[in-house]
């Protein structure tokens, strides 16, 4: 018997390139499929192993901080408290005593101190002195002598710790000599304590 084919040729050979479009097609979009749910399951698996080794981190870290002894640790960070204030009281410490030595020092045979009033302000120590001198010259070798430099043996150069002395008050005395107030003003240095100095 005869093949009869009704179809005309050409519209065979369309039919066949639209199947090919489709499978071509197809293909692709179950490779994308396939791609795209193996990227998501390694995700998961990425995923979950990260998270079992954030849950054993976390497991260590319950175990060191039920290891630890707090009531230690705060008496460790008390005492680190403490000295770090002992610490500072003694680098703020101000040894008044070196302010009777240096005014033992200036003092002259011709002169005595009375009163003395202390003032501390700023970075600056003003001490108010009332005496008696038996002379002017008396009174004037001692303002001279306030302002040397003991540690000079000529008495040539004036103590860079002495910053000012003013005469504030002069009168003749009924017993004799000269009554005198005086004010001398140091810098807060001398009463601190250098590495090597004795108090």
């Amino acid at each position: 018997m005869a093949d009869i084919n009704l179809i005309p040729k050409e519209y065979k050979k369309r039919k066949v390139a639209i199947g090919a479009i489709f499978s071509k097609t197809g293909g692709l979009v179950l490779g994308l499929l396939i791609l795209s749910l193996l990227i998501y399951g390694g995700l998961l698996i990425y995923k979950n192993k990260v998270q079992k080794q954030f849950e054993g981190i976390n497991q260590e870290i319950n175990k060191l901080d039920l290891m630890r002894n707090k009531e230690k640790e705060t008496n460790i960070y008390n005492t680190d408290k403490k000295i770090n204030l002992v610490e500072n009281l003694f680098a703020e410490h101000l040894y008044w005593s070196k302010i009777f030595t240096r005014l033992e020092q200036a003092v002259i045979p011709q002169v005595y101190f009375k009163n003395s009033k202390f003032n501390f302000v700023g970075e600056e120590v003003n001490i108010q002195l009332s005496g008696v001198a038996q002379s002017y010259t008396a009174l004037a070798k001692q303002m001279i002598g306030l302002k040397m430099d003991p540690s000079d043996a000529l008495a040539s150069s004036s103590d860079p710790l002495v910053l000012k002395v003013d005469l504030t008050k002069m009168s003749l005395s009924e017993k004799g000599g000269i009554e005198f107030e005086m004010s001398v003003v140091f810098d807060k240095n001398i009463l601190i304590n250098k590495t090597g100095q004795t108090k």
